[in-house]
Formats: C-alpha cells, structure tokens, sequence
C-alpha cells in the first residue's frame, strides 16, 4: 500500500492516523522539493514514529515514478508532504501510476496554505478566483501571465491567493523584496499600482505574520518577513464584513 501523508503546515500537524501507518510502513519518502518542509516537521514524524525519514528527490517522482511506485507492491510505503498531499498535481501522478499497478492507496489530509491562508484572512472564500504563482525570474524567463490571472480575478470582483515560488537552488522561499520587485516588473500596464495586500508570513506557524498594506509599500517589511515563508491576497471588492475583518490587520 502507498499512502500520502499531509504533514501539515507546522510540527503537530499531523494526524495519529498517519502516524500510525507510518510506524508500520517499510519506506518513508519526504518530498521536499513541491513545497519546503520544515526540519522540526520531519523530527517530529522521527520522534513520534521511530522511522526514518529519506528524502526523496524530484526525479523519482516524476520522470521515474513508476519505479519509486512499484516499491509499494512489496511493502507500505509514506510519501510526506507538506501541508495537504493532493494540493501538488506530482501528487496525482503518483496516484495515477499507483492505480495503474494494482496498489492500493490511502490519503491522510492536513491543513494547507489554501486553507489557512483564506480562512485567517477573513475574507469570503466563496469570492475567490484562481490562484497564482509568482515565479522567480532569470535573464532566459520572465512570465507575467500571474498578473493577467490577478486583473481577470479583479475584474470578475475576485480576490485572487498569490504564492511565491521556491529556489531549486536553496532550496528557500521568494523574498519579499524580491517579489516586490519582480510584481513590479511584471505590472507594465499598472493593474495594481493603486492596490492594497493581505501579506501572510509563515502561516499556521508559531511565527505567523499578517498584515495589510499598499503593494508599493512591501519592500519596507523585508526585515520584518526575513526567512518565512510568503504569500499575499490581493482583494476584489470587500463587503462590510470582509472590510471589518482586514481592520485588525491595518498598517
């Protein structure tokens, strides 16, 4: 059997129900590279568990799944995520493939970006469009089409959730003085120039930060968000109670 397994968006996170397949299971992958895993995550699933815990890099995932996959014919196998496994469309892969081989399969969800992020902001998730990614830049690819997603969410009167990537390289989170810039870039025809933000820093963590400003403003709260991880909401037009929610969060 192959079982996902939602870690969550902090140490804790996870279910007793996980917990328990895990201490069963033959193999225990981490997946590190569709999201950042926090250390203290992972030592919690060691301590609580008594597994260990093997990284498992993206290749294995994707272009080799079929392989990674067919280990679970022979044993239980845990795949960790961060926040809610089938968020990350990797992850429908591996159910795909898991399906195609006769392995049955269990999912454990958690909490996710998606639905903290929404849900701490006080806004309407009914009124939500798509949600879109600030991706990082290099001098061969700069795309843009994340600002058409926010202008089309703001004219059809949605708020539209905004991710910031994930250096490969780091791996670490987008800055927010590098997303400010590259926001700012992107923006040629100034959908934005006016607009103001729900900044979330480290969501469903001790360290959580929100607060609501001016677009043009977030370069300033560098110091303040260094090392979490980010995201913004850009809001369409509020109603009263969504108006009276953002007042707590108030610059």
């Amino acid at each position: 059997m192959l079982a996902l397994i939602g870690l969550g968006l902090d140490s804790g996170d996870i279910s007793s129900r996980a917990l328990d397949f895990i201490r069963s299971a033959g193999i225990v992958y981490a997946d590190k590279y569709t999201s950042i895993i926090g250390q203290r995550s992972i030592d919690f699933v060691k301590e609580k568990s008594g597994m260990d815990v093997t990284d498992v890099p993206r290749g294995e995932l994707e272009e080799r799944v079929k392989a990674t996959v067919a280990k679970a014919k022979g044993t239980d196998m845990a795949i960790l995520v961060i926040g809610d496994p089938l968020i990350a469309t990797t992850h429908h892969i591996i159910l795909d493939e898991a399906q195609k081989q006769g392995i049955s399969v269990k999912i454990f969800h958690a909490p996710s970006i998606f639905s903290a992020a929404i849900g701490e902001s006080g806004l309407d998730i009914y009124k939500f469009g798509p949600t879109t990614t600030v991706p990082f830049w290099s001098e061969r690819y700069k795309p843009t089409s994340f600002i058409d997603v926010i202008h089309k969410n703001l004219t059809n009167l949605q708020h539209t959730l905004v991710l910031f990537d994930i250096d490969p390289k780091g791996p670490s989170p987008m800055s927010i003085a590098q997303a400010a810039e590259i926001i700012g870039m992107a923006d040629r025809n100034a959908y934005l120039k006016d607009s103001r933000v729900v900044v979330l820093g480290d969501i469903g963590r001790e360290t959580q930060d929100i607060f609501y400003t001016e677009l043009s403003k977030l370069q300033a709260y560098s110091k303040r968000l260094e090392g979490k991880t980010i995201s913004i909401i850009v809001p369409a037009e509020l109603n009263f109670a969504e108006e009276d929610a953002l007042k707590r969060f108030g610059t």
